[in-house]
């Protein structure tokens, strides 16, 4: 694999090494470009990332709707559930 400003690997090259190939763009997270010939054929890149990144979170929290009384009374069934059902306070003890 060739290194330059971008990682480029001709076809023939892919071939004799696709999982090293892959096992580099995953670990890198960069793509890696295809070449055949002196043209860029294709680029061997990772997913795209899909979910909310842990930094949007806390923001997406301070949006949704308060529980207020509802909630107390939530948290009183759950505690009335639990002392039924016999479960320990907390799952670390």
């Amino acid at each position: 694999m060739s290194k330059s400003a971008r990682n480029t690997i001709t076809a023939t090259e892919l071939v004799r090494s696709l999982s090293a190939a892959i096992d580099e763009v995953r670990v890198t997270g960069r793509s890696l470009y295809i070449t055949k010939g002196s043209k860029t054929v294709a680029e061997l890149s990772s997913p795209p990332k899909t979910g909310l990144p842990v930094n949007a979170l806390f923001k997406l929290l301070k949006t949704l709707p308060k529980l207020g009384d509802d909630g107390t009374e939530m948290e009183k069934d759950l505690n009335s559930i639990r002392r039924k059902a016999g479960l320990p306070k907390s799952s670390w003890e």
